[in-house]
């Protein structure tokens, strides 16, 4: 845990393939690199793994973890697009918040938990697929996301948050 944390010096990093686990916050507040690929063989993402890495503009996941951890990616401002593999199954509370130049996500088809707040204030953020099998969106899951112009909801959803839509006031749900 916090292995790299507030390493502001970090410009690049290259996690080798064999590592299993990001510990929590283990590069927490590394606000100097731009990019992380995380290799197959890691298949745990723990929580503020990489938080407020505010340089941060790209992250390839590997699609052998299950859980993307609470606050993940909170507060990575210059992150532009994310793609969750069909591997995650639960996306995390918190894990994208403040991401605010995030447009573009491409949620995998094994996810069936968005955590609560998870795309909260991802102002760039216009549209989203939620994938069949999503059973439960979180509360304030996509609040204040307010260029939110489409989202398309499967009926697999069984329950949907308080406030999960706040402040969404371009939105039109298919």
């Amino acid at each position: 845990d916090e292995a790299f944390a507030d390493c502001n010096g970090l410009t690049s990093v290259e996690i080798p393939n064999g590592v299993t686990n990001i510990g929590d916050a283990a590069f927490d507040g590394c606000g100097n690199w731009t990019s992380a690929v995380l290799p197959n063989s890691v298949t745990s993402l723990g929580c503020f793994a990489f938080r407020s890495c505010g340089s941060l503009r790209k992250i390839v996941i590997s699609d052998c973890i299950a859980r993307i951890g609470d606050a993940a990616f909170n507060g990575c401002s210059n992150l532009t697009s994310v793609v969750i593999p069909n591997g995650v199954t639960s996306i995390g509370d918190y894990a994208f918040q403040d991401c605010s130049s995030l447009a573009s996500v491409i949620i995998g088809n094994g996810v069936t938990n968005i955590g609560d707040d998870a795309f909260n204030h991802c102002g760039n953020l216009m549209d989203v697929v939620i994938p069949y099998g999503v059973i439960n969106i979180g509360s304030g899951a996509f609040a204040y996301c307010g260029n939110l112009t489409t989202i398309t909801i499967p009926g697999t959803v069984e329950c949907i948050g308080d406030e999960a839509f706040i402040k969404c006031k371009k939105l039109t749900i298919k």
